[in-house]
C-alpha cells in the first residue's frame, strides 16, 4: 500500500470514529473544512496539504 492511500485511510477512519467538531478542535483544523471532506462536498485530494498533514498527525496520534 503507498503512503498516500495509508494517510487517506487512517483519516477516513478518523471521520468515522469522531465528530467533526472534536477532529476539528483537536487537529486545529477549520470545522468546516473538517465538515466539507467529511460529507464529501470537497475530496481528500483536494485539500491543502497543510489540512491533511493536521489531519493524519491527530489520526496517527490517537493510535497507541
Amino acid at each position: 500500500m503507498s503512503e498516500i492511500t495509508t494517510i487517506k485511510n487512517e483519516i477516513e477512519k478518523l471521520f468515522k470514529a469522531e465528530s467533526g467538531y472534536k477532529i476539528s478542535k483537536n487537529a486545529n483544523s477549520p470545522y468546516q473544512t473538517v465538515q466539507d471532506l467529511r460529507n464529501g462536498s470537497t475530496n481528500l485530494e483536494d485539500a491543502k496539504f497543510k489540512t491533511i498533514a493536521k489531519l493524519y498527525e491527530y489520526s496517527v496520534g490517537k493510535v497507541d
